[in-house]
């Protein structure tokens, strides 16, 4: 698994914020930077990473553990996407 995702998926385990604008912006702030780190980017990494960020700011269930467990689950299908050779 990309150090990259790892980092990501552990940041989520140990996110504590209990306010969901708190957490979106600080989850935004750590897949902005996960974004960054995987370039360059496949067009279906970057589809992938505009739901996600999409989902995050947009939804209005304002449920963090419900967010976090979708992050989780879609981060890990961003190497599904990778270039061959990286």
């Amino acid at each position: 698994m990309n150090p990259a995702v790892q980092e990501f998926l552990q940041f989520l385990d140990t996110e504590d914020d209990t306010d969901y604008g708190d957490f979106k912006r600080e989850v935004d702030l750590h897949l902005r930077r996960l974004i960054e780190s995987m370039r360059p980017l496949t067009p279906e990494q970057v589809w992938q990473f505009r739901k996600m960020r999409e989902q995050l700011l947009w939804s209005y269930q304002f449920d963090i553990e419900d967010m976090r467990s979708q992050l989780k689950e879609e981060v890990q299908h961003l190497e599904d996407f990778s270039p061959p050779g990286l």
